[in-house]
């Protein structure tokens, strides 16, 4: 799966576009929060989405897989 790294300040700003990688996204459970992550350069980061939040399931389609995002 395509996924964009990007420089930013977090999810409200998430910055400019510095490369794309192809990841396999995994869940951790972490209490009842269920986050998608990914690894690069060997640290675990939290994946976004430009469309909005992927933790609603009753919003989330399938447009929101085309829209993944990480910041550093």
């Amino acid at each position: 799966m395509k996924i964009q790294v990007r420089i930013g300040r977090g999810p409200d700003n998430p910055g400019t576009i510095i490369g794309t990688i192809n990841r396999k996204p995994y869940a951790e459970a972490i209490g009842n929060f269920n986050p998608l992550l990914c690894t690069y350069h060997y640290r675990k980061y939290l994946i976004g989405s430009t469309l909005g939040d992927l933790s609603d399931p009753f919003r989330r389609n399938g447009e929101y897989l085309k829209h993944l995002y990480i910041t550093l």
